[in-house]
């Protein structure tokens, strides 16, 4: 009468397993869900046949599967029946429950969590392939951004699920993403990395403006110099050699592509100057020497003045007096 389906892993992966068993059961005509709150595996037994004969489909979470022991020989009666009314899953801390060998042959199923590849390009390809399993359209960047941002294989499903909802059958974007998935202190500094590699001056002053109410100049100085750290080598090498520089310095995907960006919007002189400058003020503000907010927005400008040098007219960014 009863199959039992086994939850293995740990943490948030582990959560995320149970809570889609859940939603799968509630798929297939599971009504009623209840949590064991007993020691042994008798008192399981016992829960288990309580239910009348007419009793609707009915699944038990056993939380404490770890802490009850192995499952004595024969306690489970076998079945032969192939859609049981009754299913116990088992939350389980290791990979492979041992104690559960006393269950009835054939009607125990082990879930683990999926192993993501560590490696940021594996996990994009195995985003696009859980996206493309669940018919959600996304764009290349979209899936660097969201593979890059999250690292939590789990989460990465959920916030996945949650986008292909809010799409409603539309290509998901990186606009989506950074609206729906990133923190605002992130979406900030996103907008401030990405708008400086494109030139625009109103999105930088803007993301600005925002950041000094949340964020120590420090890790703004870091993050500036490492996006346009790449940037500058990458404005320096034959197409080729830059394959190579990524692999070297591990770019990820999304950071690669906003380099490039850069590296084609400024002069290579102004994006060496600004990264010398960016070590300079990051020496200088942990010796309490730096100039703080004010250092960091005056080397912008005068980084995204350097653009009407290059391109010899104003169209995209303003004149700044220095």
């Amino acid at each position: 009468m009863t199959r039992f389906i086994a939850i293995t892993g740990s943490g948030s992966s582990q959560r995320g397993l149970l809570t889609g068993c859940i939603e799968e059961l509630k798929g297939k005509g599971y009504q009623t869900f209840e949590r064991f709150s007993g020691e042994s595996w008798q008192d399981l037994v016992d829960l288990l046949q309580t239910g009348g004969l007419f009793e609707e489909r009915r699944a038990v979470v056993v939380e404490s599967t770890d802490q009850m022991g192995p499952v004595p020989e024969g306690l489970f009666r076998e079945s032969a029946e192939k859609d049981p009314s009754v299913i116990c899953i088992l939350v389980c801390e290791k990979d492979t429950p041992k104690g559960l060998k006393g269950l009835p042959r054939g009607s125990l199923e082990i879930r683990k969590p999926e192993k993501v590849p560590f490696w940021i390009e594996g996990r994009t390809q195995w985003l696009e392939k859980e996206a493309r399993s669940r018919k959600i359209r996304m764009t290349r960047g979209a899936v660097q951004l969201l593979a890059e941002w999250i690292e939590e294989p789990e989460v990465l499903l959920s916030e996945l699920r949650k986008l292909g909802i809010a799409a409603e059958g539309a290509e998901i974007d990186e606009a989506l993403v950074e609206t729906l998935v990133v923190d605002e202190g992130g979406k900030q500094m996103l907008a401030l990395l990405d708008g400086l590699c494109r030139g625009e001056t109103r999105t930088v002053l803007q993301a600005l403006s925002s950041l000094r109410k949340r964020e120590e100049p420090l890790k703004i100085i870091s993050a500036l110099h490492k996006r346009m750290r790449i940037a500058m080598y990458l404005s320096r090498v034959t197409p080729a050699l830059g394959q190579e520089l990524d692999a070297a310095l591990e770019v990820k995907p999304y950071q690669g592509k906003m380099a490039k960006r850069a590296a084609a919007v400024f002069p290579k002189r102004a994006i060496r100057d600004f990264v010398l400058s960016m070590a300079r003020e990051s020496a200088a503000s942990k010796s309490g020497l730096g100039r703080g907010w004010d250092g960091i927005e005056l080397e912008i400008l005068r980084l995204l003045s350097s653009t009407d040098k290059q391109h010899g007219h104003g169209k995209n960014v303003p004149p700044v007096a220095l």
